[in-house]
């Protein structure tokens, strides 16, 4: 299953838990892709969703108790 924000695709949420080394390997390939420019894909099992993102790109920082949560906001070009 794809989806893409070229084709119309709205809305779209997944939540998974990943070990430390796959949270790393996920994130250098994020990082990897938005310094190429271009588009953006997610792959998670049999889900893929990718997205051409504007610049800039949000990063929301939030502490709570002992919990750190990092949001990173990625809007598709008009």
């Amino acid at each position: 299953m794809k989806f893409s924000s070229e084709k119309g695709f709205n809305e779209f949420k997944q939540k998974f838990s990943l070990t430390n080394p796959d949270a790393a390997a996920f994130l250098r390939e994020l990082a990897q892709e938005i310094e190429a420019g271009g588009e953006i894909e997610i792959d998670h099992d049999d889900v893929s969703v990718s997205v051409n993102p504007e610049s800039p790109i949000k990063l929301e920082v939030e502490l709570e108790g002992d919990e750190l949560e990092i949001e990173i906001k990625l809007k598709a070009k008009s």
